[in-house]
């Protein structure tokens, strides 16, 4: 039986959108200059095709998987489906960039508390089945599904934004399972690279993550 800790990287992939949407909004209402608005540009696409990824695998490999190992599961299963569709156009408004980025702030303000609730929504229906229902086998194979969204060009940037997002309870069991050629890049690199993003981003700088030694980052 898997037990919470086996499904860090799905709640940290979660933690990453609870945290993320909101920065968004509050930094698009005004962008400092065009380098700093096409930097948030860059970072809302980021987030709304993980989003999106996560989402599709829910609904097309996930969802299906626990109903049919759990049949009387299926109407809950198919309410967080249907939430996500009600996300969608907000999604893709979102998106839009025929829309200045600080007229999209309110759909992001708004995209923000309904990706919240449906989070709540879904830790308390589907991560019980989760437990109950998944094998080992299938976290691995989630996890690879999870990188081949990523990108490997990607997956710096992304790992530094998910490791800002999450409290440090849950970003060590996270870290504790990448291999350790991951964990040392994340130390030497992958961080202070995302930190200084962070900083052009938000104009404060990230939280050091409990993972990491507290000394001077390049």
């Amino acid at each position: 039986m898997i037990t919470k800790d086996d499904l860090a990287g799905f709640l940290l992939m979660h933690a990453g959108f609870r945290a993320e949407f909101g920065r968004l909004a509050e930094a698009c209402r005004d962008p400092r200059d065009g380098e700093h608005r096409e930097l948030l540009e860059e970072q809302l696409t980021l987030v709304l095709e993980m989003l999106h990824a996560h989402h599709t695998h829910e609904d097309a490999t996930l969802w299906p998987k626990l109903a049919g190992r759990d049949p009387e599961a299926g109407a809950a299963l198919a309410e967080l489906e249907a939430e996500h569709a009600v996300l969608d156009p907000l999604v893709a408004a979102a998106a839009d960039r025929a829309v200045p980025i600080p007229e999209r702030a309110p759909v992001l303000r708004r995209l923000h508390e309904l990706v919240g609730e449906h989070l709540d929504h879904e830790e308390r229906t589907a991560v019980p089945l989760m437990l109950r229902h998944l094998t080992a086998d299938d976290i691995e194979a989630d996890k690879r599904q999870a990188m081949a969204d990523f990108g490997r060009r990607r997956v710096p940037v992304i790992f530094g934004w998910l490791a800002s997002s999450a409290d440090a309870g849950l970003l060590a069991t996270a870290f504790a399972d990448l291999p350790g050629p991951a964990r040392l890049m994340f130390r030497l690199f992958w961080w202070p690279a995302y930190r200084r993003r962070f900083t052009r981003l938000y104009g404060t700088a990230a939280a050091l993550p409990a993972v990491l030694p507290a000394v001077p980052e390049a």
